[in-house]
């Protein structure tokens, strides 16, 4: 079962879970409520599962690592597949636990996540770390800072990144200063980078209903924007110069799409498969005590 906790100012509220450290709603109060991402999806009875939520973490990794398995540091390492059926790892560990409150006052709420690696459980991941999640509301903008420290007594790999479902309304638009683009195979695992083609180059402001993808997009300069021209409601995406790859969901015929910072390339612990080091992905290795920080930023520009 999810608890929701809230946050507001005079003119947007923001609610959260426990369950999965998830989003679970965010609008702006003008002259009437509007959303700006999409609010949870299902019922109070249904069965919680943060992929209906408004957003989630992807820690200690983003996206998927190829059926589980990856090398670090000399050892190899088995993961549990937690999508259903996908024969992939995907988003990491935390959308898939309970969290705690460390702070909670009336325009800002901390989660924390303490995870320790179980020796019973050899498919769960093997290295302990600390995480928390610092939301703000500043008038009408939203804030996000992630940091997380590695707990273990040995390094870790570490990625970062935010998985935000944004409404698609009509001729909602979706602009970002990206070059290239990920070639991915059918389960959604890189195969090759290419510039941009025409139907997906995000710098020409395109139609999100055109764009059908599920796809990385990098280099990225941590800015994005989102148009509801209908309604004259933008959002300008920021993110810390770390999260500097962008994934691109937009499914055809459905109410949502996705515009996730991240750190890395997806299936980034398996670096070699695509010729590249570890620090080419993205991933970052934290020694012992060491901490990993990143926020992205939700400010919203009206004429509502």
């Amino acid at each position: 079962m999810t608890s929701d906790l809230i946050i507001e100012t005079d003119i947007a509220v923001a609610s959260f879970s426990l369950d999965g450290g998830c989003i679970m709603s965010y609008a702006i109060k003008m002259d009437r409520a509007y959303d700006i991402l999409r609010p949870n999806q299902q019922d109070n009875e249904a069965v919680f599962s943060p992929l209906n939520t408004a957003s989630f973490p992807l820690i200690p990794y983003s996206n998927r690592i190829k059926q589980g398995q990856f090398t670090f540091d000399g050892k190899s390492y088995q993961l549990a597949l937690n999508f259903a059926d996908h024969p992939h790892s995907i988003h990491g560990i935390s959308w898939q636990r309970h969290w705690q409150v460390k702070d909670h006052q009336k325009s800002q709420i901390v989660l924390e996540l303490n995870y320790t690696a179980n020796a019973k459980k050899p498919t769960d991941w093997p290295f302990d770390f600390d995480v928390v999640q610092t939301f703000n509301l500043t008038g009408t903008d939203l804030t996000q800072h992630i940091s997380v420290i590695n707990t273990s007594d040995h390094p870790m790999p570490v990625g970062l990144g935010m998985h935000p479902y944004f409404p698609k309304r009509k001729d909602t638009r979706l602009k970002a200063n990206t070059e290239n683009v990920w070639i991915t195979d059918q389960t959604c695992l890189p195969t090759k980078l290419v510039e941009c083609p025409e139907h997906w180059d995000l710098r020409t402001n395109p139609l999100v209903e055109t764009l059908e993808c599920d796809n990385q997009f990098e280099p990225w300069d941590g800015k994005a924007q989102i148009h509801w021209p209908e309604d004259n409601v933008s959002v300008e995406l920021n993110a810390s110069k770390n999260l500097n790859r962008l994934v691109v969901y937009a499914p055809k015929d459905e109410n949502f799409f996705c515009v996730e910072p991240t750190s890395h390339i997806t299936d980034a612990l398996n670096p070699t498969s695509k010729g590249m080091t570890l620090e080419d992905t993205g991933i970052h290795v934290l020694a012992p005590k060491q901490t990993l920080k990143g926020w992205i930023k939700f400010k919203i520009n009206t004429e509502f």
